[in-house]
């Protein structure tokens, strides 16, 4: 009898033993992303958030984010969610790569992941939207639209991924639009809605009457300037239609929830590895969004035709980064 008392006794410490295992095995993994922007931009950091949220929705995740972090302070954001045991840390945008390279360092058994930029480590990974695609294709619409000739754009930051897509722009426009002007101005940052608007307003009284808008939270003040005068407006990042579908032409869209979600699977699967990859209009990821009804028909069936041939490949017009 003792013997048996023993045995079962054995038998409950090893099942408690297991059962201690599988919890710890049932843990949540733990994502965690820095943002520069607000999450309610329309755009780069909204894509960013809605990554988040999938990889809660459909892996699983426990999610964390910070928004509109200063540059000042992204080293201390990134590390204090690795202090937290984050399994993966988000840095968004091309602003974070050394805040990323820095606190990756100091935390090797973390993953950390840059999205836009192309920083690289032992545990440290990052993927690139391709440059250049998008630039042409709504580069050479905004060349055929544009009735005054005169195109411009606004973006946040003169950093190596926004030049090479105003070098494209300028191109392409000069390709399909000899007589077109383009006008170039920056805000100096990524949230400021106000001087979005005032940087639209600005170009909308020389005559532009088409503004290409990298520039997160300022492109919805672009879009307000527009809406007051009667332009137009190129968006970015996301899918801004909704935003006034008569003024927003189309959007460049940057599907950043691949990206992100891309990241949480090879985690899950345990497959993950650092590295660097360019996501492209190929992969199904950079596209253009929704159309405007007052793009003629014609147009919209021309350039969608261009997209075509660069998914397939047909068509190539990826650029590196720019310096000037």
């Amino acid at each position: 009898m003792r013997s048996g008392k023993v045995v079962a006794s054995a038998l409950i410490v090893i099942l408690l033993a297991f059962g201690a295992v599988f919890t710890a095995s049932a843990a949540p993994l733990k994502a965690a992303m820095a943002m520069s922007g607000p999450i309610n931009d329309g755009g780069w950091n909204t894509s960013a958030y809605e990554g988040l949220q999938q990889l809660k929705s459909k892996l699983g995740f426990e999610i964390a984010y910070s928004e509109q972090v200063a540059q000042a302070d992204q080293v201390n954001t990134l590390r204090n969610y690795a202090k937290k045991g984050y399994d993966i840390v988000f840095g968004h945008g091309f602003e974070y790569g050394e805040a990323l390279k820095q606190v990756a360092g100091e935390f090797p058994k973390v993953k950390f992941y840059q999205i836009g930029g192309d920083v690289q480590g032992d545990n440290l990974g990052s993927g690139s939207f391709g440059l250049g695609e998008l630039s042409y294709l709504t580069g050479k619409l905004a060349a055929k639209f544009t009735k005054t000739n005169k195109i411009g754009f606004v973006g946040a930051m003169s950093i190596p991924t926004m030049l090479a897509e105003v070098n494209q722009l300028r191109d392409t426009i000069k390709q399909f639009n000899p007589a077109a002007t383009f006008t170039v101005a920056y805000t100096g940052s990524w949230d400021d809605v106000v001087k979005g608007k005032e940087a639209g307003l600005a170009q909308i009284a020389t005559g532009v009457d088409i503004i290409v808008a990298i520039g997160d939270a300022c492109d919805a003040g672009v879009i307000q300037a527009a809406k007051e005068k009667g332009t137009y407006v190129v968006g970015w990042s996301g899918d801004m239609n909704s935003i006034a579908p008569s003024v927003v032409l189309t959007s460049g869209v940057q599907s950043v929830p691949d990206l992100v979600l891309a990241q949480g699977k090879a985690i899950k699967a345990g497959n993950w590895k650092p590295g660097y990859k360019i996501w492209a209009v190929a992969d199904g990821v950079e596209y253009l969004g929704k159309w405007s009804p007052v793009v003629p028909k014609a147009l919209v069936k021309e350039i969608m035709d261009d997209q075509a041939a660069i998914k397939s490949g047909k068509l190539n017009k990826q650029v590196g980064m720019a310096s000037e």
